[in-house]
């Protein structure tokens, strides 16, 4: 499998011929003199005057390639390093490393000017654990390095004011990331100035705080939404169904026609089969609204559509907006006369988060927030709406989206820290 990985990442250096400079070449030969093959993964700017590399380098051995040589697989390295913008210098080499030491390609995060966090994808974008560097140009001291699993909150509760999630993480024992679990404990500030109140509580195993229904009683009859394909099972299409006096009957979610899909999303390839599912859910009044969820690749999609099913009527109503037409829903919240929706992607590989979606059911205005990672709870108290997501806890305020990481500070201690938000809503390893 790495050959494979190992051959399509070395194709996009062969088509991305950019080179780094020749200090940054210097260093990576002091590591080790055979190195003679050199390619830019990733740069990010620090100030006017500083920028971080992450390059890549190999020794070569006779083949196809340019000048007819190729990098040697099994002795390639990979370098981080901090360099003049005005003069391509090195001031700080701040890692060089084997990728044999490593398990899938890295991924350079917007770096700030103390520390430097470098993501680690395998294949099919399969998150496999990151690498945090504590650095100090003034200093001149070595960097410190610790690994670690980013922390992912997957469900939420409200009590006394507070929200407790309940997450999990990865922890480095050895050379294996194991996965380890914690409640997280936010207490909301009074304003948008002041950090969230934090407790970090590592617990045995995952305890699911909030299990929501899915199920309930209006105008005497029960609505029980079955979206869940049982393990070891195929998929089993999304349904709502009715149990009351005159007995059960099913109805089953609709399925956007091949027309609808070419219309909503003409961008993407036309499916060859399109597949539809009932994702998030609520209740609310005598509906149940939903965002719809689905596979999208391998021949397989749909279209995104904010939906409701009516205990009157007994029908559905499906609202296919262009703003979620290309995504499925990873949560959702009933918000008043507003309608929150987690947006995503569920590729061949890992599902990704795209954004935070605001629509009002009055006005049917739509907003979207630049939320990006994957969003698995949305909440609201007072002015304020929170998503747990696949890296650490979102904050929306009005306009403004903040987001807080828990990440270990320089004991390996998890801690909360503020995180800049991308404007594109789009995370740096999907770019």
């Amino acid at each position: 499998m790495r050959l494979v990985l190992m051959t399509l990442f070395l194709a996009a250096c062969l088509c991305h011929a950019e080179e780094p400079p020749a200090s940054v070449q210097k260093a990576f030969r002091v590591r080790d003199a055979s190195l003679d093959w050199y390619k830019v993964i990733a740069t990010k700017p620090l100030d006017a005057d500083t920028s971080v590399m992450l390059a890549y380098a190999s020794p070569t051995e006779p083949g196809r390639g340019p000048g007819g040589r190729l990098p040697v697989f099994d002795r390639d390295q990979a370098g981080l390093f901090v360099l003049s913008r005005k003069t391509n210098l090195v001031r700080m080499v701040v890692d060089v490393f084997a990728f044999a030491e490593v398990d899938g390609f890295p991924a350079l995060e917007q770096p700030d000017h103390h520390s430097i966090r470098i993501h680690f994808y395998s294949d099919y974008g399969i998150y496999n654990g990151s690498r945090k560097y504590f650095y100090d140009l003034e200093a001149r001291k070595p960097p410190v390095m610790i690994r670690y699993g980013i922390l992912g909150m997957t469900s939420c509760a409200k009590k006394n004011g507070a929200l407790i999630y309940s997450a999990s993480y990865g922890q480095w024992t050895g050379n294996k990331l194991e996965q380890r679990f914690a409640n997280v404990t936010i207490v909301p500030a009074p304003d948008s100035v002041t950090l969230p109140g934090y407790k970090v509580a590592n617990v045995p195993e995952s305890t699911n705080p909030a299990v929501r229904p899915n199920s309930f009683h209006v105008a005497g009859q029960t609505l029980v939404v079955e979206n869940q394909t049982p393990p070891g099972q195929l998929h089993v299409a999304s349904r709502v169904r009715v149990v009351g006096s005159n007995g059960e009957q099913s109805y089953p979610v609709p399925i956007p026609t091949t027309e609808l899909n070419r219309k909503m999303v003409p961008e993407k390839p036309r499916p060859l089969e399109i597949e539809n599912d009932i994702g998030p859910f609520a209740f609310g009044g005598r509906q149940i609204w939903f965002a719809n969820s689905f596979p999208d690749g391998e021949g397989y999609s749909s279209v995104g559509a904010i939906g409701t099913f009516d205990a009157s009527t007994h029908k559905f109503e499906m609202r296919y907006l262009p703003e979620i037409a290309p995504w499925s829903g990873s949560a959702i919240l009933l918000d008043g006369e507003d309608i929150w929706v987690g947006l995503s992607r569920r590729p061949e590989g890992a599902e990704y988060g795209v954004g935070l979606l605001r629509y009002n059911k009055v006005t049917g205005a739509v907003t979207k927030y630049a939320v990006a990672d994957l969003i698995h709870t949305i909440d609201r108290i007072g002015d304020t709406i929170y998503c747990g997501t696949s890296n650490g806890l979102y904050i929306v305020r009005g306009d403004q989206v903040r987001q807080f990481r828990f990440e270990p500070d320089e004991t390996g201690k998890l801690a909360m820290a503020a995180a800049p938000v991308a404007a594109n809503g789009i995370p740096a390893s999907r770019k």
